[in-house]
């Protein structure tokens, strides 16, 4: 029976051993047959150094299954500026392709996005994405995704310009209204070409896969979708890998490694190309400072030296007095000795006074005598 009830529990430690922790999700496939775009970016390759664990994108105006399998636990529905309805299905895909991460036991199934252990703040409602954009900025999103292109909207335009003086990249699909503080994302098919109805070349700042992209759809399961927003949420994706490795770089820098790291696309286009990006980064990162030194001088006073002096000599006083008093404290009757000879002498002298006392007081005599009887 023993060796049975052995044998069970080392097959049983085999079995646990066997599957992996899903909820790290250290041991995602690299690839899903399905999905193209990630092999053509080279999603594989910057994955060795990071897969976006502790970066959040934010996807505003959209609605999304926060229950889907391949997004669940790392999605949180804001309704600030509006309730997530049912009108999931470009918010469930544009999330899946930016942080999807699988499912199933050994995370096997379902789709995968750009940076699967990234969190995702989803944000419903169109009318108001200026106010939008700062409310992420200040969630602390380091990437801002828009729905639709760059409308003409002044509020917007500002909340871009903000947003970029914070450090959150902003991307969108192309084909809107210029504007110098968002990533303008146009979609390639699998062939490399501008997938139908694209924006006009000169509208677009990056090229993204963008077409037949299998991601996560309605109902819990997967679709495939094609279009600019989708393409955008690529590169939001890859935006969000630069931020989770360099997180020193600014939203400028970061467009400057995803654009100079980009392979020659569709109409001389620069197409977005993960590894040549991170190499960009990196050159990047090595020059600037983890923390902006120049902000630290102009936020701290200046100290005149003389100040710095006092300081330091009124310091080193108290620390004298403070050993002096200490010293003291110590070293006075330490052992109740003093206090123990003291109480003696008082007892001896109390009793040699009694003493003497006694000795000075004179003795009764009686007075008269016997009378003679006569």
């Amino acid at each position: 029976m023993l060796g049975v009830a052995a044998g069970a529990c080392a097959a049983l430690t085999v079995l646990v051993t066997a599957v992996p922790a899903v909820a790290d999700q250290e041991d995602i496939p690299d690839f899903r047959p399905e999905q193209w775009s990630l092999e053509s970016i080279g999603a594989q390759e910057a994955w060795e150094s990071t897969r976006g664990r502790g970066v959040t994108v934010a996807l505003l105006g959209v609605d999304i299954d926060e229950n889907h399998p391949d997004l669940r636990d790392n999605v949180e529905v804001d309704t600030e500026f509006g309730g997530n309805g049912n009108d999931t299905e470009q918010g469930t895909a544009a999330g899946a392709l930016v942080a999807g991460h699988g499912h199933g036991m050994d995370a096997d199934g379902g789709v995968l996005g750009v940076v699967p252990l990234a969190n995702l703040l989803v944000l419903p409602g169109e009318d108001d994405l200026a106010g939008a954009i700062g409310y992420a900025v200040d969630a602390g999103a380091q990437v801002v995704l828009l729905p639709d292109e760059v409308a003409d909207d002044e509020e917007q335009l500002e909340a871009t310009a903000s947003a970029a003086r914070s450090g959150t990249v902003v991307v969108a699909p192309a084909g809107g209204e210029e504007d110098l503080n968002v990533l303008a994302v146009g979609g390639t098919d699998e062939d490399g070409e501008l997938i139908p109805d694209s924006p006009e070349a000169s509208s677009i700042d990056l090229l993204a896969p963008g077409a037949d992209l299998y991601t996560a759809g309605e109902d819990q399961g997967q679709i495939q979708v094609t279009g600019t927003p989708y393409a955008a949420a690529v590169a939001a994706g890859a935006a969000a890998i630069l931020g989770a490795e360099y997180p020193q770089l600014n939203p400028e820098q970061i467009r400057s490694a995803l654009l100079e790291g980009s392979q020659r696309g569709a109409e001389g286009l620069p197409s977005l190309h993960l590894p040549s990006a991170v190499s960009q980064a990196s050159g990047e990162a090595q020059d600037t400072p983890l923390i902006d030194e120049d902000l630290v001088q102009e936020d701290s006073p200046a100290v005149p030296v003389w100040l710095w002096f006092a300081l330091v000599g009124v310091v080193l006083v108290i620390i004298v007095l403070v050993l002096v008093l200490w010293v003291r404290r110590t070293t006075k009757d330490p052992y109740g000795v003093a206090a123990e000879r003291r109480e003696e002498e008082e007892q001896l002298a109390a009793e040699r006074a009694e003493q003497a006392k006694a000795e000075e007081r004179p003795s009764r005599r009686r007075k008269g005598g016997r009378r003679r009887r006569k």
